[in-house]
């Protein structure tokens, strides 16, 4: 029995058990109005700046996996920086500073407005952990 345990658990991947690494950072950024500094799947092999985000929801996804939806305003998307309202998969999350901010209008308009969970018609958050 303690065998079949242990050959389960070596099944379940490091992401998922990775996934929460950033939660509580990202939570109190998210319940606090707080900026981050975020380095995200492969900004640095592309020479980018760590990602500004403010913060404003962590939730989990109908799959099971972590999400943040928060406002970027500064870093590397496709080759452009802008500002824009962003979805950021925890597995692909590098690392995570928190840093003092305030939400500019447009961040917290859309922070005010929340979130449905959706893109368009595909709606894939089962439900947030935290706003």
């Amino acid at each position: 029995m303690k065998s079949k345990l242990l050959m389960f658990l070596a099944t379940i991947p490091l992401a998922a058990q990775a996934q929460s690494q950033f939660e509580a950072e990202l939570c109190e950024a998210a319940t606090n109005n707080r900026t981050i500094e975020m380095v995200y799947d492969k900004d640095a092999s592309k020479g980018c700046e760590p990602r500004l985000i403010d913060v404003h929801q962590v939730a989990i996804g109908n799959n099971g996996s972590l999400y943040m939806h928060g406002w970027q305003f500064r870093g590397c998307t496709k080759g452009r920086d802008f500002e824009a309202k962003r979805i950021f998969k925890f597995e692909k999350i590098k690392s995570v500073k928190l840093i003092g901010s305030t939400f500019g209008e447009k961040s917290q308009a859309a922070k005010d407005a929340g979130w449905d969970g959706c893109i368009g018609s595909n709606c894939f958050i089962k439900e947030n952990i935290c706003e």
